[in-house]
């Protein structure tokens, strides 16, 4: 090792001061504010640049500390070198500036514990502990399991899993293990946190009282989702997931049914009106679409239908606009509706700053991505 802990800490000391004495010739202050400990991993330096830009624009709304791993096992004989840097809002003459603080840790051809032994001691007490896992299998990386047990947040990004189904499948059983025991640890996945305007448009449909009984009668689910790249067979399943755990959908055994890119899952509901225990089919379709640079979070197009009773279809799908999606209602008896909505695509600083404002488990996502997991199961065997 080329470092070591107190040459660190001096490092910071020293970082401050010099940073107090800039800030005073520049005619404003600086305040040094830290909400959590954000670790992160990377595994090239390149990477790192990426992920040290995203830490920056956190720092509008999660003032930090940040360790930032650049982890490379094979890259040749056992060395570590870091260094640290502030990182600070830009702001007008005289107001304060808000700062939080980057340590950069490259650690080449070394082991987990070596790591998180420097890691440790440089965390600020009292503050959660969040680790952003960047890379396409994250549960299999050893530096996870040495520092499961400080860790009160894992943040993860399924669009990038090497093996979608296998991968989500992993994520489920994980998320699923990590909340027992006595420290309990809660998941986030980036790619679950961009459904989040398909999510809402979709809600909004039934916040209409003559919408709201249709909800409970759905027969039949359209999701269109870009087959290449940003994770879309995985947005699409997990937009499956939140449907069918929120209403109460179960898939049917042998349910699943996958020819080519097209995925067909056989679910059954809950009744309307009917004796108690009485279900009703409902058929799931996930179809590759087209790539657009316009697609909307990996998606293009959500249509629910109801043919029980009373004939009612809705509709979110993509515009040429990457800011804005049309929603339709069409329901008999009804005039239809179509409205553009805007939804645009979060960047990732914006939404970590979501994921971070999570106190505890996110039981929503945790519903649907079992759900889907069952699915990808399913599809699996």
């Amino acid at each position: 090792m080329t470092t070591d802990i107190a040459r660190i800490e001096r490092d910071l000391q020293d970082l401050w001061k010099n940073n107090a004495v800039e800030s005073a010739a520049a005619g404003h202050t600086t305040t040094r504010a830290l909400t959590v400990n954000l670790l992160v991993h990377a595994d090239t330096s390149a990477r790192a640049d990426e992920l040290g830009t995203v830490i920056q624009q956190l720092t509008a709304s999660h003032p930090n500390r940040a360790m930032m791993l650049i982890d490379r096992p094979a890259a040749g004989d056992p060395q570590i070198e870091a260094w640290v840097q502030a990182n600070c809002l830009l702001n007008v003459l005289g107001a304060t500036q808000i700062c939080g603080e980057q340590i950069t840790i490259d650690s080449r051809g070394g082991h987990a514990g070596q790591v998180v032994s420097l890691m440790l001691p440089l965390l600020v007490p009292d503050l959660p502990v969040v680790l952003w896992m960047d890379g396409p299998q994250p549960f299999d990386l050893p530096l996870l399991r040495k520092l499961r047990g400080v860790l009160n947040r894992l943040i993860v990004d399924s669009a990038g899993f090497a093996d979608p189904l296998h991968d989500l499948v992993t994520m489920a059983t994980y998320e699923d293990r990590s909340m027992v025991g006595p420290k309990p640890l809660s998941l986030s996945d980036l790619n679950w946190a961009r459904l989040t305007p398909w999510r809402e448009l979709t809600a909004q449909f039934f916040d209409t009282r003559s919408f709201l009984p249709h909800l409970h009668r759905l027969d039949q689910v359209e999701i269109d989702y870009v087959a290449v790249g940003e994770g879309g067979l995985l947005r699409a399943l997990m937009l499956a997931g939140w449907l069918a755990s929120n209403l109460g959908w179960e898939l049917r055994e042998n349910g699943a049914v996958r020819t080519g890119d097209t995925i067909h899952l056989h679910m059954r509901r809950p009744g309307v009106g009917a004796a108690s225990g009485d279900t009703r089919p409902v058929l799931i379709v996930l179809r590759p679409a087209p790539s657009s640079d316009n697609a909307l979070v990996g998606l293009s197009a959500l249509h629910l239908r109801a043919v029980d009773n009373v004939l009612a279809d809705f509709s979110v799908e993509q515009t040429d606009s990457p800011t804005c999606a049309r929603t339709v209602a069409q329901v008999a008896g009804h005039p239809t509706i179509s409205r553009l909505a805007r939804a645009e695509r979060a960047g990732v600083a914006d939404l970590l700053a979501a994921e971070l404002r999570l106190l505890s488990r996110d039981r929503t996502f945790s519903a649907a991505l079992q759900a889907a997991a069952e699915c990808a199961r399913a599809l699996n065997t």
